[in-house]
């Protein structure tokens, strides 16, 4: 029997869920990492991976794969925690956070393009848009229909590189380009509109030549309506702001800076799953 819209949104609620838990194993195992970031992007994540994007598992390299890449970078626990949770990394990888003494691919603080899955090496903020909007010309030079989508943190567009390649975007009016802003308002050290403000964010992407949709970025119902209707229009690239809350999911953890990157050990992952548990 096919599954219901309803039983499709408490699928991807769990897998979001589980998502969460893998990325608290990986920070335990790695004694530290980027919380705050990884948490705040779980629920596209899990709607991504487990609904919207087409992908072999067992073929990370097949041609027509659906691309996504994490331009903030720094968030690479919560993309190993979706691609173990795929089966596109062994089962256990999260396990291995940022040990690389056995000879196989590093699974660390950046995502690394050695690791199956990972589309491209980022970290260095503000340069996976420019890697989208090529991905995204590529595939119609070449007759492909992928679909290319690039994840960016709010505090990273304080680099002009992302206003040079959203120019790029509209001026090739890719459709098949989607940027996904994770707009949760907190960067390394203070809020973003502190450091410097983004406001009015949706007219700004507009005013470049995207077409642009608000939504709440913890409400599935809401990510998954959003994925359905792209392209949002025939002639211009696609921008998705997500509302998020930095660290969700972990109270001690929500809405602060100080959980941009800290220390985890065994008291702080049991807090952390025991709240999870609860949801």
């Amino acid at each position: 029997m096919p599954e219901t819209r309803d039983e499709l949104i408490k699928r991807l609620e769990g897998q979001a869920n589980k998502i969460r838990r893998n990325i608290w194993r990986a920070l335990k195992a790695g004694g530290t990492g980027h919380a705050g970031g990884s948490l705040s992007a779980t629920d596209m994540l899990s709607a991504l991976y487990f609904y919207k994007m087409n992908v072999r598992p067992a073929e990370p390299d097949w041609a027509d794969r659906d691309r996504f890449i994490l331009s903030k970078g720094h968030a690479n626990a919560g993309l190993g925690a979706t691609l173990e949770l795929a089966g596109i990394v062994d089962e256990g990888y999260c396990d291995r956070f940022y040990m690389m003494d056995d000879g196989r691919p590093p699974f660390g603080m950046h995502p690394d393009i050695k690791v199956p899955g990972i589309e491209m090496s980022t970290g260095g903020l503000g340069h996976g848009l420019s890697i989208g909007v090529g991905m995204a010309l590529g595939a119609r030079i070449k007759g492909q229909a992928f679909h290319t989508f690039v994840m960016i943190g709010d505090g990273e567009l304080h680099e002009g590189s992302n206003w040079e390649a959203a120019m790029a975007g509209a001026k090739y009016r890719l459709t098949n380009l989607t940027a996904l802003i994770d707009f949760n308002k907190i960067s390394q050290s203070a809020h973003v509109a502190e450091v410097m403000g983004l406001e009015p964010l949706a007219d700004k992407w507009r005013s470049f030549g995207w077409e642009v949709r608000e939504i709440d970025g913890h409400n599935m119902t809401e990510i998954v309506d959003t994925l359905d209707a792209l392209p949002f229009s025939g002639n211009k690239p696609n921008c998705v702001i997500m509302h998020t809350i930095k660290g969700k999911g972990a109270s001690f953890a929500e809405d602060t800076h100080l959980w941009h990157q800290n220390a985890v050990n065994q008291e702080i992952y049991d807090k952390a799953i025991a709240e999870l548990e609860t949801v």
